[in-house]
């Protein structure tokens, strides 16, 4: 299916849906942008199919391999802190 975006004041394409896809997760499309393909009656925000689709479900996590993570103190700052002052790295 050839689609077109309009963007940027200019009419593009045509692209796939892959495509569209793609410049979608680089960024590479406006969130106002339109679309249109054959059989609409008008053009659309192109936000729209990519906001509403599902993303993947997540990686189970793998505890097997997990070891906990540990940090030596700081040796100006003492123990280890989430904040740090500013010095502390001087």
């Amino acid at each position: 299916m050839d689609i077109y975006v309009y963007m940027q004041g200019q009419r593009r394409g045509p692209y796939d849906k892959a495509q569209l896809q793609e410049m979608w997760n680089r960024g590479q499309l406006p969130k106002d942008a339109l679309y249109w393909h054959d059989g609409m009656s008008q053009w659309a925000v192109i936000a729209d199919p990519f906001v509403n689709a599902k993303m993947a479900p997540p990686l189970p996590v793998d505890t097997g391999n997990a070891e906990p993570m540990t940090f030596p103190p700081h040796r100006k700052c003492g123990l280890n802190r989430r904040r740090l002052p500013p010095d502390c790295f001087q």
